[in-house]
C-alpha cells in the first residue's frame, strides 16, 4: 500500500532532517509548510540572537519558546539589553547548557542571577573578550552558577591606557590587583566555590600569577584543562604547581613570561622538569613563546605521558636532536605545532616524518627554510593527515614530485602569505589532495585563476574557499568547478564582473560572499551571483566603490535568503530603509 508523505509520522520527518547536518540547512524544508516548520523548530539546538533578531521579532520570550529542544545560546552579536534578554531566557523554560556572553560590555549580573536561580542545567559559560571584567563579576559567576564545568573568561579587553605606569605599579603593590581587572584573589573566590570545574581559559587576564594556577590546581578536584596564555606574571613555578597539584590533568595550554627559568627555579625546589613525572593523563601539551630546553623535552619523554597533542609554536632553546627524541617517544601524536621552528629545513623534516604516521594536523607556519618537498612529504607519508598549515613559507620553491598517489583524508590547507605559491604548484596539490573542503590561499601573490582552476576542476569536494588580498585573482578560473562552494572571502582581490559570472554558474550552493575592496564589481556581476546563488545569505560589499545605491535593495528583494549585507562605504541607508529591508529578512549594515 502506498503511503502518502503527509502521512509519515512526525518521528520519520525527524530523522529525514535531522541527517542535513547543520541548522541553515533546515530553513529550506521549514518553508514548505507549519508542519515542517514546527518540525524544524523542535531539531535546533543553538541559536544566535543578535540585534536584527530582537527587533523583527519583538518578543524573544516568544521566539524562544519555538524551539524547546535549545541547548546553546550565543549573544556575540548582540549590542542591546542583555540583562532583560537573560530574563527572558530563565522565563523560557528551556533546559540550557552552553551561554556565550563573549563580546559584551559588561557582565549582565542580573540577568545571570535570574538566569541560575531557574536554570540548574548551565554548564559552560563563554565570556571571552568583554569589554570590562573584575573580581565582583567572577564572584557573580560562581554565585549563579556554581554547578558550571567550563569557564572561559580569556582575554577581556579593557583600556588602562587612561592609567600611568606609576598608578599601576602603586595599585598593584598595596591589592595584587588592578582598577577593573581579575586579580589572584578572583581566581581564589571562584576556584573555591566551583567544585564540578573541569575547564577554564583565563588566557590574556595580565594582572594573574602563579597564586591563581595554585588556586585552581587546590580547590578544582575535577579540573583537567588549564589555558593560560598571555598572562605575563604567571612563572614556571606556576606551571609547575598546576601540573604538580593535579595530576589528573588532561591539557595545558600556556605561553611565555617575563619570569626567567633561572629566577623561577631559584626561589623552589619545584620545577617544570621535575613535575612531569607527578603528571598521570597529560594528553595535551601547547607551549608557546617560551625558552624550552633539550632537558625539559627529556624530561616530558621520561615520564611516559598519555600524549597526543604537543605544541612548541614560536619556543626556542631547543635542538633538533632534542625534538626528534621527543616524537620517536610519542610517535602517536596526533596534532604537532612547530610554527617558527628556524633550523627546520626540507632534509630535517624528512627525518621527522618518520615519527608522524599518525598525526591528523601539523601546523608548521613561518619556517621559512620548507618549501615543496615538505609539503608533498607529508602528503606522502602521513596516512591520517587530515589538516596542514604552512602559513609563511617558502611553499611553491622547488619543484614538486611527479607520479604522486592521492591522500584522501586531507581536508583542510592553510598556506597563505606565501610568495612563491605559483600556479603550477596548487596544480600540483589539486592532484594529490582531491578531497580539500577548505583552502586558505590569501595573500599569495603570484597564484593567478589559472592555478585556481586546478583546485575546481580536482578537488570536487571544496566548501570554502579564501582568496583574500590575492592581488592577480580576478576568477574562478573554471565555470564548471566549484559545484559545492559555500564560502568564499576574497577581499582585496581583482575580482570583477566576469569572475562573478562564471561563479554565479558554477557556484549556485554559495552562502557567503566577501568582496570588501574589489573594485571591477559592479551591479551587473552581483545580478548574476544573486540570481542564480539561491541560498545566498550574507554579502559584503564594503569599499565596492563601483556598486550603485540602487542595487542594494535589488538584492535584498531579488534574493530571499539573504540575512546579512554590508554596502559600500558611501551608501548610507535610513533607519526606516534599514528596518523595511530587516521585515523582508535581511540586515543592511552601518558602513
Amino acid at each position: 500500500m502506498e503511503i502518502q508523505w503527509e502521512n509519515l509520522p512526525e518521528e520519520c520527518w525527524e530523522l529525514v532532517f535531522d541527517r542535513l547536518g547543520h541548522n541553515r540547512h533546515l530553513e529550506a524544508p521549514s518553508l514548505v509548510c507549519k508542519r515542517f516548520l514546527s518540525i524544524s523548530n523542535l531539531l535546533r539546538s543553538s541559536l544566535t540572537v543578535s540585534d536584527p533578531t530582537v527587533l523583527l521579532h519583538g518578543s524573544t520570550l516568544g521566539l524562544l519558546r519555538r524551539f524547546h529542544q535549545l541547548k546553546r545560546i550565543d549573544l556575540v552579536e548582540f549590542h542591546g539589553d542583555s540583562d532583560r534578554l537573560l530574563r527572558e531566557v530563565a522565563l523560557s523554560g528551556l533546559n540550557l547548557e552552553v551561554l556565550n556572553l563573549s563580546k559584551q560590555k559588561r557582565l549582565p549580573v542580573q540577568g545571570m542571577k535570574e538566569l541560575g536561580a531557574k536554570v540548574k542545567t548551565l554548564r559552560v559559560l563563554i565570556c571571552s573578550r568583554l569589554c570590562f571584567l573584575q573580581d565582583s563579576d567572577l564572584v557573580a559567576i560562581a554565585d549563579s552558577f556554581p554547578s558550571l564545568e567550563e569557564l572561559d573568561i580569556s582575554n577581556p579587553e579593557q583600556d588602562f591606557g587612561s592609567f600611568s605606569e606609576l598608578d599601576y605599579a602603586d595599585d598593584y603593590a598595596v591589592s595584587g590587583s588592578f582598577p577593573g581587572s581579575i586579580s589572584d584573589s578572583g581566581i581564589a573566590n571562584l576556584s573555591s566555590k566551583l567544585q564540578r570545574l573541569c575547564r577554564i581559559n583565563v588566557s590574556g587576564n595580565h594582572f594573574i600569577s602563579d597564586r591563581s594556577l595554585f588556586s585552581l590546581s587546590s580547590n578544582c578536584a575535577f579540573l583537567e584543562e588549564i589555558m593560560a596564555r598571555d598572562c605575563s606574571l604567571i612563572s614556571e613555578i606556576g606551571i609547575a604547581l598546576a601540573i604538580h597539584h593535579n595530576p589528573q590533568l588532561i591539557s595545558l595550554s600556556v605561553n611565555g613570561s617575563k619570569i626567567s627559568s633561572a629566577a623561577a627555579t631559584s626561589s623552589s625546589s619545584l620545577t617544570m622538569e621535575s613535575s612531569f613525572i607527578c603528571a598521570r593523563a597529560l594528553g595535551t601539551l601547547d607551549f608557546s613563546l617560551m625558552i624550552i630546553s633539550d632537558d625539559l623535552l627529556n624530561s616530558i619523554i621520561q615520564a611516559d605521558l598519555p600524549l597526543r597533542r604537543f605544541g612548541l609554536s614560536r619556543c626556542r632553546g631547543f635542538t633538533f636532536a632534542g625534538i626528534s627524541s621527543l616524537l620517536c617517544k610519542y610517535s602517536s601524536l596526533n596534532y604537532l605545532d612547530i610554527e617558527g621552528t628556524a633550523f627546520l629545513t626540507d632534509q630535517s623534516m624528512s627525518e621527522l616524518s618518520h615519527h608522524l604516521h599518525d598525526v591528523n594536523i601539523i601546523n608548521l607556519n613561518s619556517i621559512s627554510n620548507l618549501t615543496n618537498s615538505t609539503f608533498f612529504l607529508l602528503v606522502q607519508t602521513c596516512p591520517h593527515l587530515e589538516e596542514i598549515r604552512m602559513e609563511n613559507t617558502s611553499l611553491g620553491k622547488e619543484d614538486g614530485p611527479s607520479d604522486l598517489k592521492k591522500n584522501s583524508k586531507l581536508q583542510t590547507l592553510k598556506l597563505s602569505w606565501n610568495k612563491c605559491l605559483t600556479d603550477e604548484t596548487l596544480k600540483g596539490i589539486s592532484m594529490v589532495c582531491p578531497s580539500v573542503r577548505s583552502l586558505d590561499i590569501s595573500h599569495c601573490w603570484s597564484t593567478t585563476g589559472e592555478g585556481i582552476g586546478y583546485i575546481g576542476m580536482n578537488c570536487c569536494e571544496i566548501k570554502m574557499l579564501e582568496l583574500s588580498g590575492c592581488s592577480s585573482i580576478s576568477n574562478l578560473g573554471t565555470s564548471f568547478g566549484f559545484s559545492k562552494l559555500e564560502v568564499l572571502h576574497a577581499a582585496g582581490s581583482r575580482f570583477d564582473d566576469e569572475g562573478l559570472r562564471m561563479m554565479g554558474h558554477s557556484s549556485r550552493w554559495l552562502l557567503h560572499l566577501d568582496l570588501e575592496g574589489c573594485l571591477g564589481v559592479t551591479a551587473k556581476g552581483l545580478k548574476e551571483v544573486v540570481t542564480n546563488c539561491k541560498g545566498l545569505k550574507e554579502v559584503s560589499l564594503k569599499k565596492c566603490c563601483n556598486v550603485g545605491s540602487d542595487v542594494i535593495a535589488w538584492m535584498v528583494f531579488s534574493r530571499p535568503s539573504l540575512r546579512n549585507l554590508i554596502p559600500p562605504c558611501d551608501i548610507v541607508s535610513t533607519e526606516k530603509q534599514k528596518d523595511f529591508f530587516l521585515r523582508h529578512g535581511c540586515w543592511v549594515h552601518d558602513c
